[in-house]
């Protein structure tokens, strides 16, 4: 849990075995043109234990948007219920245990960094003095510090992601809602944040975050889901994911000789002069005997990597077809 007691006075939780999030059978429909039907979320149904980080992906157009806001309570379902650290979503007590960063954060340009957190903690109920020592600290975290005082209409889009992310901690949350806090960053920029989301998991809160950017899922989350058209395809550990995705074997050799008719097709150049074959694992010794019958002299066989954008996007082909 944070370091800070909680502003808001006592959160009565439902059950002392509770996760920090819990989403039941939600689905989302809307009406759009000539009163015609769009199933936004179909059935979603999803469990976040407390002190981890949750990666939401989805391409653009999933549903994953769409979720966090209801989670956050600024979107109503067509039915399906959300729980929040064991209670329900309808309790409006437990909301205050939420900092949310929606995907395209906008703020006053005429205000300061300061004024806008101020701002934001003045809505959270917290004490002006406790409120200020907070929005020093959270400068310093998110490294802003020096521009605390310049209006936002000054800001860069990495400041105002930076700034979007000290207003979703003002209120010293258990479960901080992310919506693509990496997109639009720059290779730095990226790097802070990610840097601040396990920060934030060392803290004891848990992180719930969407981005459909993946290289930098496979670094800091604990678990993934997969959401494609409103519907989720895939939750789990994300080494479970890849270590269970049929691999192949990439075979390097060394020939000067005839290659047989049934490898050309497979057979690819390597930087160093070799050649190379990928192959499914099954068929590794079939193929180095008769590499080695033809003269070839194997320098290496490695397993082929996977990664999270090769597993996600077989997964998404998976469910179109």
């Amino acid at each position: 849990m944070g370091s800070e007691s909680p502003d808001f006075g006592p959160i009565f939780y439902l059950s002392n075995d509770m996760h920090a999030l819990e989403i039941v059978s939600l689905s989302k429909a809307y009406l759009s043109g000539f009163l015609k039907k769009v199933q936004a979320l179909q059935e979603i149904s999803l469990t976040i234990e407390e002190d981890e980080i949750f990666g939401f992906l989805g391409p653009n157009g999933a549903g994953k948007t769409t979720t966090l806001k209801i989670v956050t309570g600024l979107l109503k379902p067509t039915y399906g219920d959300v729980k929040i650290l064991g209670a329900p979503l309808s309790q409006v007590n437990i909301r205050k245990q939420i900092g949310f960063l929606p995907e395209h954060p906008s703020y006053y340009n005429h205000l300061t960094g300061f004024e806008i957190l101020d701002f934001a903690g003045g809505l959270c109920c917290i004490p002006g003095f406790e409120r200020k020592k907070r929005i020093e600290r959270l400068f310093d975290r998110v490294r802003l510090k020096e521009v605390r005082n310049v209006r936002v209409s000054e800001y860069s889009k990495g400041m105002i992601q930076r700034l979007g992310i000290a207003q979703a901690l003002i209120n010293n949350p258990e479960l901080v809602i992310l919506d693509e806090p990496l997109s639009g960053l720059d290779p730095i920029g990226r790097k802070e944040l990610k840097d601040i989301i396990i920060s934030l998991k060392d803290e004891g809160k848990t992180v719930f975050f969407s981005t459909h950017i993946l290289a930098d899922v496979e670094m800091i989350c604990n678990r993934v889901g997969i959401l494609h058209k409103g519907r989720l395809l895939k939750v789990g550990k994300l080494n479970d994911f890849l270590s269970d995705t049929k691999r192949n074997v990439i075979i390097t050799f060394e020939f000067t000789g005839r290659v047989k008719p049934t490898l050309i097709q497979n057979v690819n150049p390597t930087a160093e002069g070799y050649l190379n074959v990928t192959i499914e694992k099954e068929k590794q010794n079939t193929i180095v005997k008769s590499l080695q019958n033809e003269g070839a002299s194997i320098i290496s066989i490695v397993p082929e990597t996977i990664t999270l954008e090769d597993f996600f996007v077989a997964e998404i082909k998976k469910d179109e077809n």
